[in-house]
């Protein structure tokens, strides 16, 4: 090798294959049909995908002598966003998702993490924590408080919140919202997670989507 450049490329054809892969994992995951809600095959996938990038951002902490890892929050939002569709598309459900889409056409209005939508119309927003031990005594006003303003523009439309892991705070306690509008997925640190097992797990994503597809039975 010649030059700096040259010794870069397989980083950079690394950098650049989530993009070009990502198309790819939709049609394979879409090609399994629909998702068993009873079961817990799309939290494994997430989780372990999850736990990918974590290890990854990880290595490079370790590697550039990093402080801090880069945050996984953008990540967590994206593999949610996936796989959500991924479950409306095989369940027929006739839905689609955006992420940090505006809830009204107007600057400054709710962008929520993510928005599910039928034709035009809003049917839930999800928002994404990776975890609350930043905000452990905030975050159910915030929540509230972002309700009350998806309730103004669309009074049908429901707020979900869905939280990483459970690790680094005390949890939602004995809100009588969890399991209907309070989530949380993993137990502990994702790279504290050797291999995904069942147990591991608080809340399936499973239940999370059937929730949002049922809302009079959660």
């Amino acid at each position: 090798m010649s030059t700096f450049a040259q010794a870069d490329s397989q980083y950079r054809a690394a950098v650049l294959a989530p993009g070009r892969e990502l198309e790819a994992a939709f049609e394979a995951a879409r090609a399994l049909g629909a998702p068993k809600l009873d079961g817990d095959e799309l939290t494994e996938a997430v989780l372990l995908r999850l736990q990918a990038c974590v290890q990854c951002q990880a290595a490079i902490k370790s590697s550039l002598n990093k402080v801090y890892a880069a945050p996984a929050a953008d990540f967590f939002v994206e593999t949610i966003v996936f796989y959500l569709q991924v479950a409306f598309d095989g369940l027929g459900a006739g839905l689609h998702v955006a992420s940090e889409r505006n809830i009204e056409k107007r600057s400054g209005s709710l962008r929520p993490d993510i928005t599910i939508w039928k034709d035009t119309q809003l049917i839930a927003a999800v928002e994404c924590k990776t975890q609350l031990g930043w905000n452990r005594d905030g975050w159910t006003q915030d929540f509230e408080e972002r309700e009350a303003k998806l309730e103004k523009v669309w009074p049908k439309a429901r707020l979900l919140l869905l939280v990483m892991t459970a690790s680094n705070w005390s949890g939602f306690g004995e809100d009588s919202r969890v399991g209907r509008k309070f989530f949380v997925l993993l137990r502990d640190r994702l790279l504290d997670m050797r291999s995904y097992h069942s147990n591991l797990v608080v809340h399936r994503l499973e239940e999370l989507i059937a929730s949002l597809l049922h809302p009079a039975e959660a």
